[in-house]
């Protein structure tokens, strides 16, 4: 917390007359929607968090006074921001434009249909030795593999060419047939 500024709630140790208020009413009077609140001296002895609007009637809410002309970059009189510098602003834009541009690429699906695009699944290959010998999995003569893999891609051929004339989106057309996770 800096000494120059306050929140409502805390002590009013500065003895502060003059609060800025922004009335709940969005047709308070033009003009009228903030404004400010002024105290006798001494001020109150808690920051106030709202009052009645004096133009309406309505509930007022405290609002910081002058905060959205403050604009904090790298440093400001005596107080910095230390998460911000010039190099880590431009990255972060470089990466932002990137994000933008693999999401176009994935909207559009060529990446799914050129092998290139990302999986959130990772990739587990595992140890067919130690398997085996422990009895879960049975080796597989070359053959078998073969006429196995054959049958796979003569299935995926046929539910192809039968779902074919009851998709209508382009985009599943392209994908008709090519199962991969990317």
């Amino acid at each position: 917390m800096t000494k120059n500024m306050f929140w409502p709630g805390e002590k009013n140790e500065k003895e502060e007359t003059r609060f800025y208020f922004q009335c709940s009413n969005l047709e308070c009077k033009p003009g009228r929607l903030k404004f400010h609140a002024n105290w006798q001296k001494p001020g109150p002895a808690l920051i106030p968090s709202g009052i009645d609007c004096p133009y309406c009637g309505e509930e007022a809410h405290w609002q910081m006074d002058g905060f959205c002309g403050i604009n904090v970059v790298g440093k400001a009189g005596s107080h910095e921001n230390p998460y911000y510098s010039r190099k880590l602003a431009d990255s972060e834009h470089r990466w932002m434009e990137l994000q933008i541009e693999e999401a176009k690429k994935a909207v559009d699906g060529e990446d799914q249909i050129t092998g290139t695009a990302a999986s959130p699944y990772t990739k587990v290959t595992p140890n067919y030795e130690e398997l085996e010998k422990d009895g879960v999995i049975k080796r597989n003569d070359t053959e078998t593999a073969a006429q196995r893999k054959r049958i796979i891609e003569d299935r995926a051929k046929k539910v192809a060419e039968q779902a074919s004339d009851k998709i209508d989106r382009e985009i599943e057309r392209k994908h008709i047939g090519r199962r991969h996770d990317g």
